[in-house]
């Protein structure tokens, strides 16, 4: 009787998992998934970090890549380049799961895999190219520049539509906001279609109505799992018809159209379900939404039912390293703007009051964070380190070595100003996709050195007074006599012109003066600073001032 009992209950039914009650499509079937989240804004960051991570799963073996999704958007230019990413470097088997949001790039960046997942609370959508403007914020983009700007992305939606199997007629209302459809299905096998007006007109012979848009019906029972830039904003410059974009996207376009056309002898087999996009709001989809649309493959919310999905028995996450989110953050405009500050007061203060090399050394390591930072997101090339290096050697030169301030030190500005602009624009300075972040570029280096000029000018009055300063700057540069080693104790109260120069004293320069040096004034040897630019080396000066800044001198004239 045992025996027969557990004969009975080894045949008795068993809780059968997705993966028994669900055969794993062949191309989704995978034994380890990486997966490569990508959190908040995606930027050229987002991009170097994506490629350096697909990388490293193709080494561990992974079979299949999940993009975990929650971002509000980003980059136009990282975006372009991420779907390179994904249609070049990741495997076929790459699918995105929204968790729980993936607005704009998010939206553009999933429809590039080859299925989209979505957690049950998720959304994703509203992919319409907007522009950002430092201080000014978000800004909405006049008709004809939209038209232009939307007309690469429209072309890239549509390219992964017809690649991919989205209905392209569909994916454009996530992108343009002029986009009407009316969703009609076949009276004998149930299939459905996205139509326009002039499509629905060529069918059914009469213009549709607009109505209040109508929420899809759930989609037949099946397995949960199944497989399914910039231009002029000149404002009378006319935009584009949806006739001439979709010309142009055709144009552009690698892949035929699989859409049937349909004429006025199928409008017995067709039957309007209702407007499903209107042409005053982009398209957001819900997950049940999703789901109708024929968007998504399936609702997972965790990493359990994501294996479920695979039929995968290990998952690898790959998420952004510390050093990334660093460079991130060492990356955005007021971070940059105030490292540009800070590099040129260091840089001047070291120049005008050299002491033990501490402005020096804080101005060297925020041109390295300036410069290196962009270099590692991939916001910069090397054209603008270049150009930075060259102007700070071209305004030493003029400092040092050249009498006044003329074309070397004007020269070697502009290249500072223009190579930090450069490190905004990706070094590309002449696409017409970049205006936004030359913009950006043109606003923080001029907030920069704007805010160096202020902050030069406040030091240049109160340095001597901080007592901090008279520990990094050295005493003979604020008149101590330097010949004297027990007059070069920093008194107790601050130093003002401890030497009471007249204007008008005369001295003989013992070193040049490029522009500090020293001059000997009778039997005292004291550092002071040319006025007028470069001085030769036994050249008889007078003093024009005297303060607690120090002495300048200036040339006597023979």
């Amino acid at each position: 009787m045992l025996l027969i009992g557990t004969a009975a209950l080894d045949r008795s039914p068993r809780p059968q998992s997705a993966t028994d009650l669900t055969p794993i499509p062949a191309g989704r079937k995978a034994e380890t998934i990486a997966i490569i989240s990508v959190d908040g804004p995606i930027d050229g960051v987002t991009t170097r970090s994506i490629e350096r991570r697909l990388q490293e799963a193709k080494e561990a073996g992974c079979d299949a890549v999940v993009i975990e999704l929650d971002t509000p958007g980003g980059d136009l230019m990282a975006t372009f380049d991420i779907l390179e990413l994904i249609r070049n470097q990741a495997p076929a088997n790459t699918v995105a799961w929204v968790r729980p949001k993936a607005f704009s790039a998010g939206t553009i960046i999933a429809l590039a895999t080859r299925e989209i997942i979505i957690t049950p609370t998720g959304v994703f959508g509203d992919a319409a190219p907007i522009q950002g403007m430092p201080v000014v914020g978000l800004r909405q983009l006049p008709a004809a520049e939209r038209a232009k700007i939307e007309a690469p992305l429209l072309s890239e939606v549509v390219f992964d539509a017809r690649r991919q199997g989205w209905d392209e007629k569909l994916v454009q209302a996530f992108v343009a906001v002029d986009v009407e459809l009316w969703l009609i299905q076949n009276r004998t096998n149930g299939d459905r279609l996205f139509v326009d007006a002039a499509e629905y007109e060529r069918i059914f012979g009469d213009a549709p109505v607009a109505t209040r848009l109508t929420r899809l019906p759930a989609p037949p029972a099946k397995d949960q799992f199944s497989e399914l830039l910039g231009g002029s904003s000149d404002p009378d410059e006319p935009v584009p018809t949806v006739a001439e974009r979709n010309e142009t996207i055709e144009f552009l376009q690698d892949f035929p159209s699989k859409r049937p056309v349909l004429g006025p002898e199928d409008a017995p087999d067709w039957v309007l379900l209702g407007q499903v996009v209107s042409p005053d709001e982009l398209l957001v989809l819900r997950a049940d939404e999703a789901a109708a649309y024929g968007f998504t493959s399936g609702e997972v919310g965790d990493e359990i039912e994501l294996m479920t999905f695979f039929g995968a028995t290990k998952i690898i996450r790959f998420d952004e390293s510390w050093s990334e989110r660093l460079v991130r953050f060492m990356t955005i405009w007021p971070v940059r703007a105030i490292l540009i500050t800070v590099m040129l007061v260091g840089f001047f203060i070291e120049i005008a009051a050299p002491g033990y090399g501490a402005f020096g050394l804080v101005s060297l390591a925020s041109l390295a964070l300036l410069l290196g930072a962009p270099l590692l997101a991939g916001m910069a090339d090397w054209w603008t380190v270049a150009a930075v290096l060259l102007g700070l050697m071209l305004v030493a030169l003029e400092l040092f070595l050249l009498p006044g301030f003329g074309v070397a030190g004007l020269l070697g500005a502009f290249l500072i100003f223009g190579g930090l602009v450069g490190t905004f624009i990706g070094g590309r300075p002449f696409d017409d996709s970049i205006r936004e972040d030359l913009v950006r570029g043109l606003l923080a280096t001029s907030i920069g050195f704007l805010g160096a000029g202020v902050g030069i000018w406040l030091l240049w009055r109160n340095l001597p007074r901080l007592s901090l300063a008279r520990g990094l700057i050295l005493a003979e540069e604020v008149g101590v006599i330097a010949d004297d080693p027990s007059e070069r104790a920093v008194p107790s109260a601050p130093i003002r012109n401890p030497v009471n120069l007249a204007p008008g004293t005369v001295g003989i320069t013992a070193t040049p003066l490029r522009t500090s040096g020293r001059v000997r004034f009778g039997d005292r040897m004291m550092d002071a600073q040319s006025a007028g630019g470069y001085i030769e080396r036994d050249t008889k000066v007078r003093v024009i001032s005297s303060d607690e800044l120090g002495i300048k001198v200036e040339e006597l004239e023979s």
